[in-house]
């Protein structure tokens, strides 16, 4: 995983670069400043001379200044460089995500996709600014410190040194080493799971609060939220006992040289300035070795998110584009027909057929209605037609081709389908009907308005179509917003039309208001998916479904 986000890496590889170099001036600047105090106390204690106190001030003010100069240059290209990394990791995940949609947000949950999108792609951005650079730091600074020692005081203290560090990394990395990974990556999917409950919650907010199943929903976020605490209180320990253990490395380390470096003092084999230089290279390189414990906080939590994004982006497509579209044919007044020819399909990952061997034609221009109880597969069935899925067996057809041979845009061109619970984007009532039509003109507008019986709702409305949705004055009711749907399907006018319960939230005069209108409106090939069998009467022909198969083959709706 990590050889997978260095390659990422590869195009910012030069501020990375620049930024672990600024990080190391700035530790040796850090060293500097308590390296040249020891050895001006050194010098005194070995009774020698130092410079004069002025020439000391401007060293020290050197160092400092030196120091934040290259802290800011660190911190500047570190970020630069990550926060370029995280915008390419969002457009990457993005492109990678397109040829998934429709059917990864249904399979994963759009919550959870969100979750992958800013908090795994934030966590990826550690990895780049807070990772590689204090990772080659940790090991150049003290490795730099033992040529040193080793060159000052000899093989003794040097060799010493050496262990200390190899002791201390050894202990910082080991330190819930086995369990950190894991932990994480438990952690990114309870949040993912924790945002997708959210995510529905608010969806479903009304059915919650008619249900009175407010305490329900808690208890499920509550119980998400507690595998999370616990997850934290866990990487909470291991962080306080790494905290400990960058501490005590140091707490030893002196205590060790100094038993060590004191009787050679005495022996005269180096004097009081090498030891207190040796003693100050401790604390003075510690903010590098301390770059591991740091790993071993934001390592694991990075990886269990890149792993996470790479699966994402790794999925492998519900449908595939065909390498040589094929053209796409309408064959009377802008309509297609429609077909399903031996179809059968079951949902991936589960063993249930929800269609067997579905059989049917809707000749173009025709109104056609899929009756059937909830699951019985009607609305799956559109759910083939626009490629969300494709079916183990059998060909689904749109004017004679099949849908496999068109390329996925050229096909959900020839298709609009309304949702008996349509999503409303922020913004105007106009913008809304446009989504699907933008060049579309007022006229057509208020044609499609009058069309879906919304037309009486939009002139009660303050500023008519440019009226806010999510104002006191357009808080849709259920019915408002299937009509609003119904206008922006109209408006697109595509080749087929698939209607799934879009009158289920109408009152029955209004319902046949719409059905009556309905003919003027398109002229495309219709496809209503309904329970109620008031619509009946408005259809040339209508298929049975149940259980996923055909139970009464087309006939014509009574009083058609």
């Amino acid at each position: 995983m990590i050889a997978h986000l260095l390659r990422l890496a590869k195009g910012s590889a030069g501020l990375l670069a620049l930024s672990a170099f600024a990080r190391t001036l700035t530790l040796l600047c850090g060293a500097a400043l308590l390296l040249y105090p020891a050895w001006l106390v050194g010098r005194l204690a070995d009774d020698q001379d130092i410079p004069p106190l002025g020439t000391v001030i401007a060293v020290m003010i050197a160092l400092a200044a030196a120091k934040g100069l290259t802290r800011y240059a660190e911190q500047l290209s570190g970020h630069t460089a990550a926060f370029a990394l995280l915008e390419q990791l969002r457009v990457r995940l993005y492109e990678k995500l397109i040829p998934l949609a429709p059917a990864v947000t249904a399979s994963r949950g759009s919550g959870r996709l969100l979750s992958a999108a800013t908090r795994d792609v934030d966590r990826v951005e550690v990895f780049f600014a807070h990772t590689l650079a204090p990772v080659v730091t940790a090991v150049l600074i003290p490795a730099a410190a033992v040529v040193l020692t080793w060159s000052l005081t000899g093989p003794g203290l040097g060799g010493a040194l050496l262990v200390i560090y190899l002791a201390a990394a050894a202990m910082l990395i080991g330190i819930g080493r086995r369990g950190g990974r894991a932990t994480s990556t438990a952690q990114v999917r309870a949040r993912g799971a924790l945002a997708q409950e959210i995510s529905d919650d608010l969806r479903g907010r009304s059915e919650i609060t008619i249900f009175g199943a407010q305490e329900q929903r808690a208890q499920r976020v509550d119980r998400l939220g507690a595998q999370i605490g616990a997850g934290s209180r866990g990487a909470s320990v291991l962080q306080g006992l790494r905290a400990a253990a960058g501490q005590g490395w140091q707490v030893l380390a002196l205590l060790v040289l100094l038993l060590l470096g004191l009787p050679q003092v005495q022996e005269a084999v180096f004097g009081y300035t090498e030891l207190l230089l040796v003693l100050a290279l401790v604390p003075g390189t510690a903010p590098a070795l301390a770059a591991i414990e740091a790993l071993g906080i934001s390592l694991p939590a990075a990886l269990a998110s890149a792993a996470n994004l790479r699966e994402l982006e790794e999925s492998s497509p519900a449908v595939r584009e065909p390498t040589r579209p094929a053209p796409v044919t309408t064959e009377a007044d802008g309509a297609a027909s429609v077909s399903f020819q031996g179809v059968r399909f079951g949902y991936p990952g589960t063993s249930r057929e929800v269609l067997e061997g579905v059989d049917l034609h809707i000749e173009p221009g025709q109104v056609a209605a899929v009756v059937g109880v909830s699951g019985s597969g009607k609305s799956t069935l559109a759910a083939l037609l626009t490629r969300v899925w494709d079916p183990q067996e059998g060909q689904v057809r749109l004017g004679g081709t099949d849908v496999r041979e068109l390329s996925l845009a050229t096909l959900r061109e020839q298709i609009t389908v309304v949702e008996q619970r349509p999503v409303m984007i922020s913004g105007s009532i106009r913008e809304n009907l446009l989504l699907g039509s933008p060049e579309a003109t007022d006229e057509q507008v208020l044609a499609a308005c009058r069309w879906a019986c919304l037309d009486t709702d939009i002139e009660a409305m303050p500023q008519g179509l440019d009226t806010e949705l999510g104002t006191e004055e357009a808080r849709l009711s259920g019915g408002q917003a299937q009509r609003l749907a119904l206008a922006r399907g109209y408006l697109r006018a595509s080749p087929v039309l698939i209607l799934d319960e879009i009158t289920s939230a109408q009152d029955p005069l209004t319902q046949a208001e719409i059905l009556r209108r309905m003919p003027e409106a398109t002229s495309a090939t219709v496809i209503m998916i309904a329970h109620r069998s008031a619509v009946l009467r408005h259809v040339h022909s209508v298929y049975e479904i149940d259980a996923g198969q055909i139970t009464a083959a087309a006939r014509p709706a009574a009083g058609a």
